[in-house]
């Protein structure tokens, strides 16, 4: 895996030295162009110095101080100017390159560029009315200058983007080092250690990252603690049937009649009592969202709603059920119908007051599925606020303080929403609401 640091620098220097040798071609190009104008200024200046050194020589305009039989013959320098002086007629009075400069014929006044023996020249000739002057240069000597030039003027750039990557280099680590302090802050901390990051930068794209775990580590903090009263809690709940079991179990062992019958049926009921206990428990943990929205099916309201009420033994004249819905729903899946509503139902039986009626309303309207279970009951303010608390229940409550907790749970799980209410300082009432999908379903 690549470091920021060098993600970021790989990044940096491709771009940048791209735009410099962009910028860099454009400056040769051009400076290119300035050396050629240059050096053509300079053989057209020459061949003017030339021709007034010529026409203020003191001989006669013939010979220019020089007999036509000995002409000017010294081969000169391999380097600089050539100079090649003729009459009009074609002879050569005059040839500082013999061996090189090989113009066999006049040229026409001008610059011009000519090849010589595989040599490339860039020539410049001045014709007069007397004489011919021929000023050249080696291409290859332009070349030179050039690449020179070039090289004195690349060296420092060169330094100075390396130098520019360096500082970039440190810059970079610099800037980043907030980064490596908040990587240490996390891998050197405790499992058990939630506290707040704290930790001085100036980094502006850095605090939505330090605040984000923060929040992490409070909601860790948060279902840490939670889940640690659910084992304890939990650990209480199993442990007193437990105990109850075992207690009567040896009262049996040691008695006989009636009082060994009592034993066992106290018994048989705190061993119910830990099935289903431990049945809730199961389901609380493995309720959540994908759980409890998959394979959602058509289903029928009082086909579910019957099933459930005999398997609880709760008859018509004990509840009285509203059912106003179509024949078939998928709102939400049969078995969290079930669950809602025999927990509901068993709530509302267990801890209303003693032969009251109980009130079920089933509807289906246009902004979502309902259900409301209304009973007598008296209950405290306070208590409204820990009834779908997980294991809570009054001090003379029976059951295992996880029906309302299981119906919370699914209900959130179906992006549901419920509200517990204390009508008329008497009723009880849960409603509980669905939202309602637009989309018919294929088996209606």
């Amino acid at each position: 895996m690549m470091s920021l640091r060098v993600k970021l620098l790989s990044i940096i220097a491709p771009v940048f030295t791209l735009l410099w040798l962009i910028a860099s071609y454009f400056s040769i190009t051009q400076l290119k162009d300035e050396i050629n104008q240059t050096m053509d200024n300079r053989l057209l200046a020459t061949a003017r110095m030339v021709n007034n050194l010529v026409l203020s020589s003191e001989q006669p305009n013939t010979t220019f101080g020089l007999k036509a039989g000995t002409p000017f013959n010294d081969s000169g320098s391999t380097k600089g100017l050539a100079c090649k002086i003729s009459s009009l007629n074609g002879e050569i009075i005059a040839n500082s390159h013999p061996d090189e400069l090989k113009l066999t014929s006049l040229l026409p006044s001008g610059f011009d560029s000519v090849v010589i023996d595989e040599t490339r020249w860039r020539v410049y000739t001045l014709n007069t009315q007397f004489h011919a002057i021929s000023i050249a240069e080696r291409l290859s000597e332009r070349h030179s200058i050039f690449i020179e030039i070039v090289l004195v003027n690349a060296l420092p750039t060169l330094v100075a983007i390396l130098v520019s990557f360096i500082i970039i280099w440190f810059a970079l680590g610099r800037e980043l080092r907030p980064l490596q302090l908040l990587r240490k802050a996390v891998s050197d901390r405790s499992p058990h250690d939630l506290k707040p990051i704290q930790l001085k930068h100036k980094l502006v794209e850095l605090t939505p990252l330090i605040d984000s775990q923060n929040t992490l580590f409070k909601k860790l903090e948060s279902v840490i603690e939670r889940e640690k009263s659910f084992t304890d809690n939990a650990a209480h709940e199993l442990r007193t049937p437990l105990t109850g079991i075992i207690s009567q179990l040896q009262v049996a062992k040691v008695t006989d009649g009636e009082v060994r019958e009592n034993a066992i049926k106290q018994s048989l009921y705190s061993a119910i009592r830990l099935q289903s206990l431990v049945e809730n428990l199961l389901l609380l943990a493995r309720i959540d969202h994908k759980y409890a929205s998959q394979n959602i099916e058509s289903w029928n309201v009082n086909n579910e709603l019957t099933n459930v009420l005999q398997e609880l033994g709760v008859g018509s004249d004990k509840i009285d059920v509203h059912v106003d819905t179509k024949q078939k729903i998928n709102h939400i899946p049969a078995f969290a119908f079930n669950i809602i509503i025999k927990n509901l139902v068993e709530n509302a039986l267990q801890h209303g007051e003693t032969d009251s009626s109980i009130s079920l309303d089933i509807q289906e309207k246009t902004h979502g599925f309902f259900i409301k279970v209304s009973n007598y009951a008296t209950v405290s303010d306070d208590t409204l606020e820990k009834m779908t608390q997980r294991f809570w229940r009054a001090c003379s409550a029976r059951g295992t303080g996880l029906g309302l907790a299981i119906v919370k749970a699914l209900v959130d799980a179906l992006d549901g929403t419920i509200d517990i209410s204390y009508e008329n300082k008497n009723v009880l009432s849960v409603c509980i609401l669905f939202p309602v999908d637009k989309t018919p379903s294929p088996s209606m």
